[in-house]
């Protein structure tokens, strides 16, 4: 993450040197740079929003940018999604140009990782995994109702847990068996740990099938898991996950930071 924080600074100043007329081409340019500089295997994504462009670079004030990356290896991980807002991100035109320039500051900084569900069905040894947002009911009994502690879930007030849909095919005594199970996924000490709460099976010879509790368990077993997704971008501190189609997102805010060489302070 130290690498990402120099690069930051990297990035403004090619913004600087970059057609003024054409954000696109400054876009081009910093993310060909970027990548190059934390040896990323595909060209991040770098939008600068915000009209006009040029005004921002004389003023040094630049309302919205966001940075993007796929496929970046973290860990156990292979392919994972890297994404930062800067929102009021500042840095000194003149200290740039002068080749001074040591840090940038922003008012709000959003960071998130992505993992991917192809990377997570390779760690938990399920075939063709798929991950969704589960519905506002997913919990609830045969009869429809949800306990109190399930309707705060619902609700989704508490953002370091959220409801998740996992479907996938399992082996049972030799037989491939899709199954869907709706588990809880929660932030727990900069991780994201899964715990499997229902199970729905359909047998490829037989149809749905309810399992014996005995049996059931040992399937939802295969679903648990904690998940460490590493920093999040510029050491910002996770508060939330969620579910996306595709993926599971850990993701954190914070307000007046600044970036330098050396690292990142808040406040």
């Amino acid at each position: 993450m130290k690498k990402l924080a120099i690069s930051l600074v990297i990035i403004f100043g090619l913004l600087i040197g970059a057609d003024f007329g054409a954000a696109a081409i400054a876009e081009y340019q910093v993310a060909k740079r970027v990548a190059a500089k934390l040896h990323l295997r595909e060209t991040p994504d770098v939008r600068i929003n915000g009209f006009p462009f040029l005004t921002q670079v004389i003023a040094g004030n630049y309302r919205d940018v966001q940075l993007a990356a796929n496929a970046v290896q973290v860990g156990r991980f292979n392919e994972v999604g890297i994404e930062a807002d800067l929102h009021g991100a500042r840095v000194s035109t003149a200290d740039v140009v002068a080749g001074t320039a040591d840090h940038v500051t922003i008012d709000q900084l959003d960071g998130r990782v992505k993992l991917k569900a192809s990377d997570i069905a390779r760690l938990i040894g399920i075939q063709d995994l798929t991950i969704e947002p589960a519905a506002k009911d997913a919990l609830a009994d045969d009869d429809g109702k949800l306990s109190s502690a399930d309707e705060q879930l619902a609700a989704g007030t508490d953002d370091t847990k959220a409801v998740v849909q996992l479907d996938g095919t399992v082996n049972i005594a030799g037989s491939a068996n899709k199954v869907r199970v709706i588990a809880v996924l929660s932030l727990v000490n900069g991780k994201m740990q899964i715990d499997p709460r229902k199970l729905d099976l359909n047998n490829s010879a037989f149809g749905p099938i309810e399992l014996p509790k005995l049996f059931e368990q040992s399937v939802l077993k295969k679903f648990s898991t904690t998940l460490d997704p590493g920093m999040l971008p510029f050491e910002i501190k996770p508060t939330a996950v969620r579910a996306e189609r595709g993926a599971l997102v850990i993701e954190g805010t914070a307000d007046n930071v600044t970036i330098s060489g050396s690292g990142v302070t808040t406040g």
